[in-house]
């Protein structure tokens, strides 16, 4: 049996002594009030634990009672319950708003409910009772219930502005200094003070100050050194601390310029709050040099500012450590990855639309060094590693510029994509011109390595363009945005022919379809790659101002003509007769030789195609 005081306050006589008689069953004492004014005296007369109360009491509304209640420091221990005739979403709200303990709707049948609820609360607050809140008082007269009400409603209203200040000026651009300026106005509401620190949790602290300019260097810098003193000792953090790297200094207290300052010494120093938390990231200093110590009112004003202001300031130290991020993962993928894609990749945030595959057309280009594997053998690892790191991100830039992006690097080679994830109009164009300026970045690239003699550095690309699956393949361990299909093997074999026909790119078709005016291109075979029965036409790529024997040309086109066409006796003697103009052309002398056989041993039904039998 319970022998707690509970105030019964209803308009409604019938409803009153219902809910009276059953909690006096329950052994609970009742008081009764028929209005809010009554309720209100009897609320400091009585002081009782607990209050029942209609939503819609005259004059002084139940949730309006609930308000004074919980803001009154004498009061704010006493549960509220305020009930209603029906639940429904308006009450719901008032009730919710009005700081009390819950809604309940009265019924003959679950008055026993209302005990029970009463119990729980009770519970809970009643290692928090004040002490001497039991005292009985005189009945007030209507100024005392008048300051009563106000007094809450201010200090609800201050609550209210706080809280709009704060999120108003804040939680737009997760601003540190913006908010910290704010806190530091609405402190200056609360508190005269002459010079303010504000030192936030973070890996390195950040630090604000203010001073009044009556206050000297000598003494603002003991001011400091007793803020980090304490912020230490809340933070309880072990090692050192890199002060000053994240300090900034408020406007000052009083910007007019002053001639003459006295200086003053601080008489007051307060640090607020007294522990920090996850919840609580910041310290608040203040000194005055007034003998003005911080009154209870006040302390509880700037408990609620810093309860405010530490989700704002967790949101913003979240939001600026992401930004902090984000700048490092620009920063790492800024050579390979055009900033359009790394936009979409961090803007989307959208996981299955990396996951699930997806067919487009994609310019595959694939490049590699020349014999590298003999030039790591006469090179130290760590010397073959620098100059691939240094190699790589030259080319990278390359292909970033001209809106690619590096899928994968396989040993000393790059493969690139033009079309995923972002696509253009011209992805063939595209890496044809990366692929010619990667060959010409060669000549200014500092070749740091041993090299076998009359070894010349060079690189041979493969290009070529068609239908791909895109998406993020792998395990639930590690996946990678990449494509798949056969035109990417077909893109490989073109990149391996480079080495056959001994020109620097080579590209098929699909992508010579895609050129702009600016490249020369050269017909160099038909091939059909190992397992597959459709042919691809190849071409070497070149800059347009490449100077090559236009005689040459005539020959090695003539040769080519008739080569298609199975005329190899006719073909070989252009091909002949290119060579003779251009000795180095190997591309000529793969052909003369392949007409040679093919004069003796003519392939069953030529298309003009060469079948390859390695990969």
């Amino acid at each position: 049996m319970s022998s707690k005081k509970v105030l019964v306050a209803f308009d409604s006589s019938t409803m009153r002594r219902l809910v009276a008689k059953s909690l006096k069953e329950d052994g609970y004492t009742v008081i009764e009030a028929k209005d809010g004014i009554e309720a209100l005296t009897l609320l400091h007369t009585e002081r009782p634990d607990a209050v029942v109360v209609y939503i819609e009491l005259p004059v002084i509304s139940g949730y309006n009672i609930s308000r004074i209640v919980k803001n009154a420091n004498e009061m704010s221990d006493m549960v509220v319950i305020i009930c209603a005739l029906e639940e429904n979403s308006v009450y719901n709200f008032w009730v919710e708003n009005s700081l009390s303990d819950g809604l309940f709707v009265p019924e003959k049948e679950n008055l026993s409910e209302l005990s029970s609820m009463l119990e729980r609360n009770l519970q809970g607050i009643e290692k928090k009772s004040k002490p001497g809140r039991k005292k009985k008082i005189e009945a007030p007269d209507q100024t005392k219930l008048i300051e009563t009400a106000i007094s809450a409603f201010d200090k609800e209203l201050f609550n209210l502005y706080t809280i709009q200040s704060a999120y108003k000026n804040g939680i737009s651009e997760f601003n540190i200094s913006r908010l910290v300026e704010e806190l530091a106005k609405s402190i200056s509401g609360i508190y005269s003070y002459d010079v303010l620190g504000v030192i936030i949790k973070s890996k390195e602290p950040i630090e604000y100050y203010a001073k009044n300019p009556s206050m000297s260097q000598d003494e603002f810098d003991d001011f400091i050194d007793v803020c980090h003193s304490e912020y230490m000792s809340l933070h309880k953090k072990s090692g050192k601390i890199s002060w000053q790297k994240n300090r900034q200094t408020i406007l000052p207290i009083n910007q007019e310029e002053q001639k003459n300052v006295i200086t003053k010494k601080v008489k007051t120093y307060e640090t607020l709050p007294r522990e920090l938390s996850d919840e609580i990231p910041f310290t608040i200093h203040v000194a005055s040099f007034n003998n003005v110590s911080i009154n209870p009112r006040t302390r509880e004003r700037l408990n609620f500012l810093i309860n405010i202001y530490s989700k704002l300031f967790i949101r913003a130290i979240d939001y600026n450590a992401a930004k902090d991020n984000e700048v490092k993962m620009r920063k790492a993928f800024s050579h390979f990855i055009p900033p359009a894609i790394i936009n979409q990749m961090l803007v989307s945030g959208d996981e299955t639309n990396s996951t699930v595959g997806e067919k487009r057309e994609v310019a595959i280009l694939i490049c590699d060094i020349r014999n590298f594997t003999t030039i790591s053998e006469i090179n130290e690892a760590e010397k073959v590693v620098e100059f691939l790191n240094s190699y790589f991100a030259t080319m990278g830039r390359i292909i970033k510029k001209h809106g690619g992006t590096i899928d994968k690097f396989m040993g000393d080679a790059i493969m690139a994509l033009f079309g995923a994830p972002e696509s253009y109009e011209d992805n063939g164009n595209r890496a044809a011109n990366a692929a010619l300026e990667m060959r010409h970045a060669l000549n200014d690239m500092e070749i740091t390595l041993n090299l076998p003699v009359d070894y010349v550095f060079e690189i041979g690309t493969g290009i070529h363009y068609g239908a791909t699956i895109v998406g993020s393949i792998g395990s639930e361990e590690k996946k990678e945005y990449t494509v798949i299909g056969d035109n990417v093997n077909i893109a490989s074999r073109i990149e391996g022919l480079t080495k056959l026909y001994g020109v620097p790119i080579i590209i098929s078709e699909s992508v010579k379809k895609d050129l702009h005016d600016g490249q020369y291109v050269r017909h160099l075979d038909t091939v059909k790659v190992k397992g597959k029965s459709n042919s691809v036409a190849i071409y070497e790529l070149n800059s347009a101002d490449t100077e090559t024997d236009p005689i040459f040309l005539d020959y090695y086109e003539k040769g080519m003509n008739q080569y298609s066409m199975g005329n190899f006796e006719i073909a070989s003697e252009y091909f002949s007769k290119a060579i003779k103009k251009c000795p180095s052309d190997k591309a000529s002398k793969v052909l003369l030789e392949r007409c040679k056989v093919y004069i003796h041993d003519r392939p069953e039904n030529w298309d003009g195609a060469f079948a390859l039998t390695t990969k």
